[in-house]
């Protein structure tokens, strides 16, 4: 008998990190583990907290996970409250994209040098301090044209390699490994 697809429920917090999660190159990565991942942008009226705690006392039983990606360049990041809303939901977890999730872009070196065969690489780019400009520099030097947030995610979400990627980025690491791992804590 088939393993039965474990549903996750990720809440994002923008339409560019929904258009990255949305795309094939993360459905590649989670399909084969057993996931379907369902990805909500809780950037609509109000704040990003308080629309995901709204959610998370409306979703069905059957969710196998419940995620939230937070960039930790946002405003309202407050990790306490975060902890404080999933401590009363059953495998509800966060994951902290550190500087933005553009940094996991960057991350994926394979990728920033066919847009750019002479970029600068970053080990860790969690160190890169605005990964937006660090990208959007990226592609006018290489006479790819301006892109925005969505832009970037419409292209990393089709290119980036994540094994690659993980590698220089240890919030991407986390994240994957969460999947990986079937969110048991260790």
């Amino acid at each position: 008998m088939a393993n039965q697809v474990k549903q996750v429920l990720l809440y994002v917090e923008g339409k560019s990190d929904q258009t990255f999660f949305e795309g094939s190159k993360f459905r590649e990565f989670v399909s084969p583990l057993g996931y379907s991942v369902k990805v909500k942008n809780l950037r609509t009226k109000g704040n990003v907290l308080s629309n995901f705690e709204k959610f998370l006392k409306t979703q069905e039983q059957a969710i196998y996970a419940t995620l939230l990606v937070y960039d930790k360049d946002c405003n309202d990041f407050d990790s306490k409250k975060i902890e404080k809303i999933l401590s009363n939901y059953q495998n509800s977890f966060h994951f902290v994209a550190v500087q933005e999730l553009e940094a996991w872009f960057c991350a994926d070196h394979e990728e920033v040098k066919r847009i750019k065969h002479d970029a600068t690489l970053n080990k860790d780019t969690h160190s890169i301090p605005n990964p937006k400009n660090w990208l959007k520099e990226l592609f006018f030097k290489a006479d790819k044209g301006h892109k925005d947030e969505i832009g970037f995610a419409e292209h990393f979400a089709k290119k980036i390699n994540l094994s690659n990627a993980r590698k220089h980025n240890k919030s991407l690491d986390r994240f994957l490994l969460a999947f990986e791992n079937n969110f048991q804590k260790t």
